[in-house]
């Protein structure tokens, strides 16, 4: 079951979560906070932390499990931000001494590990951070959920704040091989996080350990805890491919109404999950779960397998679900390539209206492209050009909605939904579970089709703007005439743009699309049509992203096309007006009903053309005369319809 698109139409998941995710503290950097953390590959982590509802406090240990890939690894370095403290390091179980300058630790290590040697280094800490907003100020927040009167702790690291609750390597390159977080917490609450839970331990003195555990390759910004009184409404969706049900394991605040309210977004995760997995390739992590914690966020962080989110309408659900193929199972490999992840998102609320929204999915892209064609600001690319901005990262203009609406235009470009599918599949499998750069993405598209995109991703990935389309047409008895300009947005990024542009001529004979392929600020077609013509649209499907400044009639146009002793008029058939074209100097021309009783008498003095006025007339034929030196040169048969 499906929410109403009364509930869709009031999402702007983009903005909601680049909003959200802006709101973090700035970030001063582009990965890791020193260099000596790329001396070993993180394989595994074992979170045993303590938390509650009440308060953001935490406390407990973190333990490492890495391989050397340095020559020589002289000390262990990690990141922890004030207030929290490590209060102790254990590197193979024997105490290291530790300085620490800023969120940067050092553990020395008595004799220096080579290469290719494991090692455990487990933290002791434990601290509270600084209050945030109840959004994302901090890397764990505490803060009551309205309307329901629940206290609510949960974590959100992305992009640079994992440091803000657990001793960390953030970087996007090193993938941790797997995890177990364990959980401490007062009875009559629930702990959501990552993979499975594997055991719900009693601990005595009113407190139990809620024990997860993931197999799969996750990146350090979506592990995650959330900790509510809860309760947990599960069911299992049919994949397709699969012989085994994939657990959807939702935490709903365990309060009245709560789960009445979002059941039914929530089950329509079901039906996205398998529409997602056609579309996309096989859900990613089938052999654990995907589920959701309900938190107090105006939108949703992708933690894997378990999307922490603030409600469940449908765009938002749709969003947060698409990360788990872009940005999950195929994380950017830098935050300049976070369109990656983020556009591909925000085409996954695009494709959920496509299935099941048909009417409203058109809609659904108009508004993404006026979200970046009607703000003030016209430039930035959709690469992002500083990384230590988290602002810029989670720009909701480049990021989000530029991103998807580019998306869509190379949709189009391919023009074959089964190759761009098969792109994104293919995508999935070759990428699966690692990394990806924007030039990854671009050579696969290229392998998929056998074309060059260099330029479509000059233009609309790295360059800034977008074009802004000026026709105008005219029809001349069955030559129809069309002037495409265009203007772009950053001239001096882009100063014009290459693209097929569709081309609707429109009547009441029926409509009909061409492609102009428009490489430069203007360009001139000539074309048969014989059909009339009321109307010419730019892009009528919304496919690509373009402002449209003028579309209109010009009578003039096309006239230089026709030879000295050519009379014609057009249109017609006609409502209001024709337009008589090619006359010689100082003729008259008679207007007569198809009587022969005379209307009206007309010159034309030195001009070669006048216009013939139609609204006063009754529908039918006329017969239009015209005479020079008093010989008649040319009968015309004019319709008012």
């Amino acid at each position: 079951m499906l929410c109403s698109m009364a509930a869709i139409a009031q999402e702007n998941v983009a903005e909601r979560c680049a909003a959200i995710k802006r709101q973090s503290a700035n970030a001063m950097k582009v990965t890791i906070a020193d260099a000596a953390e790329d001396a070993y590959d993180v394989k595994h982590v074992k979170f045993d932390i303590q938390l509650t509802n009440l308060s953001s406090a935490i406390s407990g240990q973190v333990t490492t499990t890495a391989t050397v890939v340095a020559d020589a690894m002289p000390a262990y370095v990690f990141e922890l931000d004030t207030p929290l403290v490590a209060d102790s390091v254990f590197i193979n179980d024997i105490p290291a001494i530790v300085t620490r300058n800023g969120l940067v630790h050092t553990a020395t290590i008595p004799a220096p590990l080579n290469a290719g040697q494991s090692f455990t280094a487990r933290v002791h800490y434990h601290g509270q951070p600084i209050p945030g907003n109840g959004y994302y100020r901090t890397g764990i927040n505490n803060t009551v959920a309205d309307p329901w009167g629940v206290m609510v702790t949960y974590t959100l690291s992305e992009p640079y704040m994992g440091n803000r609750w657990w001793p960390c390597k953030q970087s996007l390159a090193d993938k941790i091989d797997s995890a177990d977080i364990w959980i401490t917490i007062p009875g009559g609450l629930k702990a959501g996080s990552n993979g499975l839970l594997k055991n719900v331990t009693s601990l005595g003195n009113g407190y139990q350990r809620y024990e997860w555990h993931t197999n799969y390759p996750i990146a350090y910004y979506l592990l995650s805890a959330a900790v509510a009184p809860y309760t947990d409404y599960s069911f299992n969706v049919a994949m397709p491919g699969s012989s085994m049900p994939l657990p959807v394991q939702n935490f709903i605040y365990d309060v009245p109404n709560a789960l009445q309210t979002y059941k039914a977004g929530i089950d329509s995760t079901a039906q996205m999950l398998q529409h997602f997995a056609a579309l996309f390739g096989p859900y990613p992590f089938d052999k654990e779960k995907y589920g959701h914690c309900l938190v107090p966020l105006p939108g949703g962080m992708e933690h894997q397998t378990m999307t922490t989110q603030g409600d469940f309408g449908p765009l938002l659900t749709a969003h947060e679900l698409a990360h788990q193929w872009f940005g999950n199972h195929v994380t950017c490999a830098s935050w300049r390539d976070i369109w990656l992840n983020e556009g591909f998102a925000t085409y996954g609320e695009y494709l959920f209206l496509q299935r099941w929204r048909r009417e409203d999915a058109a809609m659904h892209m108009r508004t993404i492209h006026n979200r970046v064609i009607s703000a003030e600001a016209k430039g930035g690319a959709v690469y992002v050009d500083d990384t230590t901005n988290d602002d810029r990262i989670f720009d909701g203009r480049l990021s989000y909605n530029k991103a998807g609406a580019v998306i869509h235009m190379l949709r189009y470009l391919m023009d074959d939904d089964e190759k761009f599918f098969a792109l994104l599949k293919a995508y999935q499998s070759r990428y699966a579970f690692g990394n990806a750069t924007t030039a990854n993405f671009k050579a696969l598209a290229e392998e998929i089709t056998g074309w060059d995109f260099t330029t479509f991703f000059n233009q609309w990935i790295y360059g800034e703007g977008y074009p802004v389309y000026s026709i105008t047409w005219n029809k001349i008895k069955t030559d129809v005439f069309l002037k495409l300009q265009q203007e772009t947005a950053v001239p001096q990024s882009v100063a014009a743009y290459d693209m097929p542009m569709p081309i609707r001529l429109m009547g009441p004979q029926g409509d009909t699309t061409i492609i102009l392929h428009n490489t430069s600020h203007e360009q001139m077609v000539k074309l048969s049509w014989n059909k009339m013509i009321t109307q010419v649209q730019i892009d009528p499907d919304n496919w690509i992203l373009n402002g449209e400044n003028i579309n209109r009639r010009d009578p003039q146009l096309g006239l230089n096309e026709l030879t000295s002793n050519s009379i014609i008029v057009f249109p017609n058939p006609s409502q209001d007006y024709w337009y008589v074209a090619g006359l010689p100097e100082g003729c008259d021309m008679l207007l007569a009903d198809i009587a022969g009783r005379m209307m009206k008498r007309y010159g034309n003095g030195a001009a070669k053309s006048s216009v013939i006025d139609a609204n006063y007339l009754h529908k039918g034929m006329y017969i239009l005369t015209i005479m020079q030196n008093e010989k008649k040169i040319a009968t015309l048969k004019l319709i008012k319809i």
